[in-house]
């Protein structure tokens, strides 16, 4: 497996959204030289993309966006579950931030499988420790165990940790500013103060990942997985 870690002037950057989407990001880059061939984003974005992974479309045999959201302009409007494409006929599939939106999201996974040819490759990804957050519903987090289970049919899974202990505890404290509303000087403080923290949290969480102990390991802000069909 790849060693993958996010820069950690990452979160200085003008595109930055959260710690989640920067470790995100890490992983999508990191794999990004094998994402060629006929390549598929279930519920990806053509337009009002977040982030700053920019998908090497160019490398590409072709490049196409499935979504039900019309604003997002797709390539092909349909359900991720239900794809007019041919069985076999795609040789690379992103399904990012998807999963935890579907009520059933092993029929999502089985037409994953249905799409890809042999030796064709799926990247996923999920959230772990996250708020609710419906797109139009949130339906579940999955642990590594979970994301094992549900690809249980392809030769091939990696799942990696997506962020620690101290990750997680940025993440909440930079996902709880804007909860904090007003312009009282208490409020300015309190937004200022939970910026900075999940700031030092996340630098500490960069720092040390990797070398956690045991219990530590056990906490992470969600995971990707690469499996090869």
């Amino acid at each position: 497996m790849k060693t993958i870690l996010p820069q950690r002037s990452g979160y200085w950057k003008k595109n930055y959204v959260t710690y989640r989407r920067l470790w995100l990001d890490a992983c999508l880059n990191a794999f990004s030289n094998e994402m060629r061939g006929i390549v598929l984003d279930l519920g990806g974005k053509r337009e009002n993309k977040r982030g700053s992974f920019q998908p090497p479309e160019h490398e590409a045999q072709a490049w196409w966006y499935l979504n039900l959201d019309w604003i997002t302009k797709p390539n092909m409007f349909a359900d991720v579950t239900a794809t007019p494409l041919k069985t076999a006929s795609v040789d690379c599939i992103l399904c990012t931030e998807v999963l935890e939106h579907l009520k059933d999201p092993q029929s999502c996974v089985d037409e994953i499988h249905r799409l890809l040819r042999d030796d064709g490759l799926v990247f996923a990804s999920t959230p772990f420790f996250y708020p609710v957050h419906a797109d139009p519903y949130d339906f579940q987090r999955f642990t590594e165990d979970g994301l094992r289970h549900l690809f249980h049919e392809f030769k091939s899974v990696e799942v990696y940790r997506m962020g620690g202990y101290f990750g997680v505890l940025g993440l909440l404290c930079e996902l709880g500013i804007p909860g904090e509303e007003g312009k009282t000087l208490t409020s300015k403080f309190v937004r200022w103060a939970l910026k900075w923290l999940s700031r030092w949290l996340c630098s500490l969480d960069l720092s040390l990942y990797g070398t956690e102990n045991a219990s530590r390991q056990t906490f992470t802000t969600g995971y990707f997985l690469k499996a090869i069909r």
